[in-house]
This record gives C-alpha cells, structure tokens and sequence, in this order.
C-alpha cells in the first residue's frame, strides 16, 4: 500500500494559531484584571507608598482589591467595605485618625484609575459618606450615598481611566467609595478614599507605643462589629478578632484569639485552632502546628507553617 503524505493548507495551519492566541489573550486579560485608584489616592495606594502603616499585605497588591459585585444590593458585608470582603482585613480597620488624609474640595473632581488589565465593565460608581458618619466604626452601606455613576455598557476600558464628577458639599474628613463593577464576572473592585474637604494633606496619627493586652479592650457586645485587631473583655478573659465579626462568642469561635487568659495561666499559650491545608487563611490569622504557633503575614492556603516565609513563628 503506498502511503501518502498529509498536506495542510498553510492557511489553516495560520487560522488556527489565531485562534489560540486570541484564546489565550483573553484568559490572561481575565485573570489578571486588576486596578486601583491614584487621584486622589486611595487608602490602598498610600499603603503601598508607606504613608499609612500596619496595611497588611496590601501593599503588595492595592490593585486586588476584589470581592462580590452588585453592590449596594449584594456585594460585600457591611464592616468589610473597605477590604473587598476581607481579602486585606486591615483596611477595614476605622478611625478617625487611622488613615492619612488626602485634600479635596466639593464640587468638580476627577478621579483616575490605573488598571494592570482592561475587563470589560459594567460601570463604576462613586459613595461618600453621609454628613452624620461614624469615622470611629467600621465603613457601612447606610454611611454612603451614591454621588457619581459612569455606566461602561460592557465595554473594555484603557489601562488609564478618568471619571469627571461632582463631590456633594462636605467638610472634615469623609471617605469616598470608588467601585468597579466587571461585566463578565461577579466580581467588583473596592477602593476607598480618606479626603480631607478642609483643604490639607492630614498624616495618620502616631499609633504609639502599644500597651498592654487589654489596656483598651471593651466589653464584648454581641450586637456590636467587630474588625481585625479589636480586643474585647470576656468573662474574665481578653481576647483579639481576627478578621471580622459579629455575634461569634469569644472562646467559642475562632475568630477570637486568647490573648490575657486571667487567673488560668495561659497567657503564655493562647488558643489557636490547628492548621488546615484546605483553609484559607488571612494576614493576621493564626494556627497551631506540631506544638507551636504560627500567624499569617498574607493570604495563604496549603502552605505549611514552618517551611513557608508566609507564616511567622509566635
């Protein structure tokens, strides 16, 4: 039998690598869709240039920022606004003197982004905080009022954005909501504002030296949220939140962290659940692993403590 060569048209041989590299561009587009805001900058971005301190490890990725879309209906809880549903736990921490403060004016303002990918975009919509906010409690829906919104209708927008708005009248400091709504995800991207609208750049204020365990903790309140690092008293014991939460009872759950045992003389080794490989864990967590007690410096699951730079030994 005589064998014959196979021939393949040369243009179909062209089509075809077109056709996978128009596939691959567009999962790489999608995957590493990302962004954040640089005017005015947002709490994120002076994270990452050292103007505010104890971020977490948003300062590796300000532009990560990303949780459920959808909002103000769906979308991320109250209490982890700021953090795209706790993906960086430390930026939901709130108080009046937290976060540096960027000068802003009411009235005409730009606002810009910069995006590491284009994703095509539903729309982006602008919140401040009402002139009655709490600046000492963790960031809400009913704080914010909608003040700006730029429907995109799906399409992809460059790696620089601008949005020209109009700031509603303010004064003191407020915090603005700048959100990302994707359009061929569920997902949304979170970026808050610490503004000024007295007119000058005010630096977040020197935590000092810390005191104590327990030196400030309060009462636990099962009504009240809670974010991660508040501390709270609790028959008769101390205890640090982890990440955020509300109505979870010390010693009950993990997300309290025994940190002033009492009279039980265990201030020395304090509760930490055991280590899973299937859980995701968070900067601050921490864990119990062959005896010994490890805390989370960012986002992991599956890193062993011990033999990852991830996990700090306590």
């Amino acid at each position: 039998m005589e064998l014959r060569s196979l021939r393949v048209n040369p243009l179909y041989l062209l089509l075809g690598g077109l056709i996978l590299l128009t596939l691959s561009f567009g999962f790489s587009i999608k995957a590493s869709a990302h962004g954040y805001v640089d005017s005015p900058k947002s709490r994120a971005v002076l994270c990452k240039e050292g103007v505010n301190s104890d971020c977490g490890a948003v300062i590796y990725e300000p532009h990560s920022i990303e949780g459920p879309g959808n909002f103000p209906e769906a979308g991320v809880p109250d209490g982890q606004i700021a953090s795209g549903g706790g993906v960086f736990p430390k930026l939901d921490e709130q108080g009046e003197n937290r976060w540096a403060k960027v000068p802003m004016s009411s009235g005409a303002q730009t606002f810009s982004w910069t995006l590491t990918a284009p994703h095509a975009t539903a729309n982006w919509d602008y919140y401040i905080t009402k002139e009655n906010w709490d600046p000492n409690s963790p960031l809400k829906r009913s704080d914010l009022e909608l003040f700006c919104s730029i429907d995109d209708g799906g399409k992809r927008p460059d790696f620089n954005v601008t949005h020209d708005c109009v700031v509603p009248e303010r004064t003191g400091y407020h915090v603005i909501l700048a959100y990302w709504e994707v359009a061929d995800t569920a997902n949304a991207f979170y970026q808050v504002i610490d503004a000024n609208f007295d007119g000058d750049f005010v630096p977040p204020e020197d935590p000092g030296e810390p005191g104590e365990p327990g030196d400030d903790a309060s009462a636990w309140n099962p009504n009240e949220v809670y974010v991660g690092g508040d501390e709270v008293t609790y028959n008769g014991k101390t205890y640090r939140a982890q990440w955020w939460t509300q109505g979870d009872v010390p010693g009950e759950s993990s997300v309290w962290l025994l940190v002033n045992g009492g009279d039980d003389g265990n201030d020395e080794n304090p509760e930490a659940p055991e280590w899973s490989a299937n859980t995701v864990y968070l900067n601050g967590d921490v864990v119990s692993y062959g005896g010994k007690l490890y805390k989370a410096l960012w986002w992991t699951q599956g890193e062993t403590p011990g033999e990852s730079s991830v996990w700090q030994l306590q």
